[in-house]
C-alpha cells in the first residue's frame, strides 16, 4: 500500500496458537509487519532473524501467496518455516511444495492444536510434515490469546472508530451459516462453531484491560450475535465493565429487544454482513437469510439509534447478480443514508472472490480449469478473477 492503512486486525489464529504453545512451556513471540506498518521486506526479515527461532510460523493468503512463499524461502535460509493460513489445502500445498521445497511444515486450517504436534515432532527430529487441523470445540478450555508482544495495542478497526487502544476479541469462532464464498468457516473451521461462555469473555476483557489499558472493545467474530440468551447475559457483563464496544454480526440473528439491550449495555457500533438485498442472489450463495424482514431490522436500528456507528459489508459480481441488481442495492443504501465514507452510516463494497477451498471455488472450477488458479487476481478490493470466470 502506498500509505499507512490504519486498520490492522488482530491475528486470532496465531494469537491462540501462541498462547496454547506457551501454556506447555514454550517461548513464543509474534512479529506483525502489518500492525507495525513495516513496508521494507529486508528490514522485517532481519527482525525475524534476530529472534533466533527454532520454527517460524508464517501466515499466508490467496492474493499474496506469491509474496508469502517468496518471503518464506528467505526465512528458510536461517530457520525452519511453517506455512499456515486459509489458502492451504491439499491442492495448494502440492503446488507450493513443487516450487518451494525449502518450506518445512504446513498447518492446514485452524492450527491451535496442530502447532503443538508440529513442535513435538520437531523436537523428536521430524523436520517436515503436513498437519491436519483439529478444530477446538471448547474455547473455554484453552488459554486466552497471546497479547504480550509489542504490537498488541496497535490493532484497530477504522469502521468502528472507538477510543484507542481497541481490544479485538472473539466471543465465538466459526459460523453456522453456509455462504459459498466465505473462506474462513470453510477453510479454517470446516463448519465447526465454538461459543465462549459470557463469564470467560468478561474475564479475558478484564485481564486485558488491566494489563494493556484498552479503552474500547471490538468483537470481531464471524457472527457475534448467535444465541439470544447468551448474548443477553454477556451484555450484563459488558454494562458492568463500562467500556464502549462494537461487534460484527448478522441482522437476522437477534430480536429487536436484544439490539436494544446491546445499545443499553454500551454497544456504540455494529457491523453487518449483508452482501445484497436481493433474495434470489442471497439464496444462490447460500447466505441462509430466511427472514425477509432483515432490511426492516436495519431500518429499525438505523432510525432508533442515530448516534451509533453502523458499517455494512456489501458485495458485487456474485453469481446470478446483474449490474441492475447491484445498482438497486446502491440505491437502497443511498435512500437509508449510507455512503462509503459516512461517519455514522457507511458501507464497504467488495468484489466476489471464489477462494480455493470454498464451495464457490468448486462451482467455478468445473468450467474454468487453468483460469481459476491465477491467484494474483483474487484481490477483493479490485477487479477480480470473477470477471473472467463463466
Amino acid at each position: 500500500m502506498e500509505r499507512p492503512h490504519g486498520g490492522p486486525p488482530y491475528p486470532f489464529f496465531m494469537g491462540y496458537a501462541a498462547a496454547y504453545l506457551q501454556s506447555f512451556g514454550y517461548e513464543v513471540n509474534i512479529l506483525d509487519a502489518i500492525a507495525e506498518e513495516v513496508y521494507d521486506y529486508q528490514d522485517f526479515l532481519a527482525e525475524v532473524k534476530r529472534e533466533n527461532a527454532d520454527i517460524v510460523v508464517l501466515e499466508c493468503s490467496t492474493p499474496t501467496i506469491d509474496i508469502d512463499t517468496w518471503f518464506a524461502t528467505q526465512v528458510a535460509t536461517f530457520a525452519p518455516v511453517a506455512l499456515c493460513g486459509p489458502h492451504l489445502n491439499d491442492k495448494t500445498i502440492a503446488e507450493i511444495q513443487a516450487s518451494y521445497p525449502s518450506i518445512s511444515y504446513y498447518l492446514k486450517g485452524e492450527y491451535i492444536l496442530s502447532s503443538l504436534k508440529m513442535v513435538k515432532d520437531f523436537e523428536s527430529g521430524i523436520k517436515s510434515g503436513i498437519y491436519e487441523s483439529e478444530v477446538v470445540k471448547d474455547l473455554d478450555s484453552i488459554p486466552f490469546p497471546f497479547r504480550d508482544y509489542k504490537s498488541a495495542t496497535k490493532y484497530y478497526d477504522p469502521s468502528m472508530p472507538t477510543p484507542r487502544p481497541q481490544l479485538q476479541i472473539y466471543a465465538s469462532k466459526g459460523c453456522p451459516f453456509k455462504c459459498t464464498f466465505c473462506s474462513w468457516p470453510q477453510n479454517m473451521y470446516f463448519g465447526n462453531v465454538a461459543q465462549r461462555s459470557p463469564e470467560k469473555i468478561a474475564q479475558e476483557i478484564k485481564e486485558a484491560i488491566a494489563k494493556h489499558g484498552f479503552k474500547s472493545i471490538f468483537f470481531d467474530d464471524d457472527t457475534f450475535n448467535i444465541g439470544e440468551e447468551r448474548i443477553s447475559k454477556l451484555c450484563d457483563y459488558l454494562k458492568e465493565i463500562g467500556l464502549p464496544w462494537t461487534m460484527m454480526g448478522r441482522l437476522d440473528c437477534s430480536s429487536r429487544e436484544l439490539y436494544d439491550k446491546m445499545v443499553e449495555s454500551g454497544c456504540v457500533g455494529m457491523r453487518f454482513g449483508i452482501e445484497t438485498f436481493n433474495q434470489d442472489v442471497l439464496k444462490r450463495i447460500h447466505k441462509g437469510i430466511e427472514r425477509k424482514d432483515f432490511r426492516y431490522t436495519l431500518e429499525y436500528i438505523s432510525s432508533k439509534y442515530p448516534d451509533i456507528f453502523i458499517h455494512l459489508t456489501m458485495m458485487r459480481d456474485m453469481p446470478g447478480q446483474t449490474e441492475e441488481m447491484h445498482q438497486i442495492d446502491m440505491q437502497i443504501l443511498k435512500n437509508m443514508g449510507y455512503t462509503p465514507d459516512g461517519e455514522k452510516r457507511n458501507f464497504q463494497l467488495s468484489r466476489c472472490v471464489p477462494f480455493p477451498g470454498t464451495k464457490m471455488y468448486e462451482e467455478f472450477k468445473q468450467n474454468n480449469a487453468g483460469i481459476i488458479d491465477q491467484y494474483d487476481k483474487y484481490d477483493g478490493g479490485a477487479d477480480t478473477i470473477v470477471k473472467e470466470l463463466k
